[in-house]
């Protein structure tokens, strides 16, 4: 009878878990759904200036068209991007082709989008698809907290889903780094649960898709049991990202690595480096290669540190890994920021100086990219104001760098409920 009673109260366990996950989908989905709304009826009545389309997603039209239409990245399209990226953007290019009866050949550009209407179709294409994706990373961030028993496990994972930031970026800039945390979370949900092997495969293939994901490979020896099992999936990860490049290089290898000389640039790159470039006699564009060894340097040897201490693993941990190319790398597009959403949105409900410093980033990062424009474009006349822009940009690096060694180093506010 206890048996029975033992078993019935699992059962029902599990329908009232099915039931949050079901909530958690469709309270987002009506969210967006009212956002995009209010965003067709603003660009198109209210502020036809506004424009609907932002210049990214002119560069994915094209990149996924030309896939659409036989061309191969690098040799015949150029791009900056990882090299699986066009294939993941063609499918959404058919739908808007198929919805649109447009199935012109030619490319769209920046200034004549509003006369392609596959083109106009295919923005709202790629915002219900970043929605998805927001979606599935807030239910792998719900069932993650679920493991850690934390009781704040559902309201953490649906405002992670529906917090403003998110609203913006996918309205109104429409920017495909909404896909950034999936691309996190879904190979740490695979090791959570055992699937080391998928996990692996998803680094590798994440890093084919947006690059990102090569800043977490660390957590594959963290993971791991034993030094086989470290080499075997060390081994699977660069087999992965070797046959998602290799090809790529043969067919074009005069133009394949011309995005690590990508140079520093302003605005929309508002790294600390850019800034301090267009206030000093500084030439950095000619040294890009040194930051991204330094940054790949870096981050393995944080990754080293808390595999030495990975008896006291918690996947939240992550964060440092990402929040190491916050801080060290040239650029920094403002919605990256997202790269740490899951995890700062977890200690939002943690106790202690972290609860505290992670929300000030996230306050304080929303508005960084708009102080980090006005300062290179020497927007600020009067002294005070670029003073104060300066503070601000030097408090955001130093929370930061703040916010990484409270993960590294976690007290009892990130310990296991």
């Amino acid at each position: 009878m206890t048996i029975g009673k033992s078993s019935e109260l699992k059962d029902k366990k599990k329908v009232f878990l099915v039931r949050k996950e079901i909530w958690l989908i469709l309270i987002p989905v009506i969210v967006y759904l009212i956002a995009l709304i209010v965003h067709f009826v603003y660009v198109n009545f209210i502020n036809p200036d506004f424009g609907i389309i932002i210049a990214d997603q002119v560069v994915l039209y094209n990149r996924g068209k030309g896939i659409l239409f036989g061309l191969i990245p690098f040799k015949d399209i150029f791009t900056d991007a990882a090299p699986l990226s066009p294939y993941l953007w063609s499918p959404l290019i058919f739908i808007s082709m198929i919805g649109a009866n447009d199935f012109s050949s030619s490319f769209v550009k920046y200034e004549n989008f509003g006369n392609s209407s596959s083109m106009m179709l295919s923005s709202y294409v790629f915002r219900i698809f970043f929605v998805l994706a927001i979606i599935l990373s807030a239910v792998l961030l719900y069932r993650l907290e679920l493991k850690r028993k934390n009781k704040y496990a559902f309201p953490i994972a649906l405002i992670y889903s529906i917090n403003p930031f998110f609203l913006n970026l996918v309205t109104f800039w429409g920017s495909d780094e909404c896909i950034l945390p999936l691309l996190i979370l879904l190979p740490i949900y695979l090791y959570e649960r055992g699937n080391k092997t998928l996990g692996t495969f998803f680094i590798g293939l994440g890093v084919g898709l947006k690059y990102f994901p090569i800043f977490i490979a660390p957590i594959i020896w963290i993971y791991s049991k034993n030094w086989k099992e470290r080499i075997i999936q060390t081994l699977i990860f660069f087999i992965i990202v070797i046959s998602s490049i290799l090809p790529f290089y043969l067919v074009a290898p005069d133009t394949f690595f011309l995005f690590l000389k990508d140079p520093i640039q302003a605005p929309g790159n508002q790294g600390i480096l850019t800034i301090i470039q267009s206030y000093f006699t500084i030439d950095l564009e000619q040294q890009t290669i040194l930051f991204q060894i330094l940054t790949a340097t870096m981050v393995c040897l944080i990754g080293l540190v808390l595999f030495i201490r990975r008896e006291k693993w918690i996947y939240h941990q992550t964060a440092v890994l990402l929040i190491t190319y916050l801080v060290l790398y040239q650029k920094f597009q403002l919605s990256y920021i997202v790269l740490i959403f899951p995890f700062i949105f977890v200690t939002f409900f943690e106790k202690g100086l972290i609860r505290w410093i992670s929300i000030t980033i996230f306050i304080i990062g929303s508005f960084y990219g708009l102080v980090a424009n006005y300062l290179v474009n020497g927007i600020f006349r009067f002294p005070v104001y670029s003073i104060l822009a300066w503070s601000y940009v030097v408090i955001f690096y130093t929370i930061l760098i703040t916010l990484a060694v409270l993960f590294i180093f976690p007290g009892t506010e990130i310990k296991k409920k």
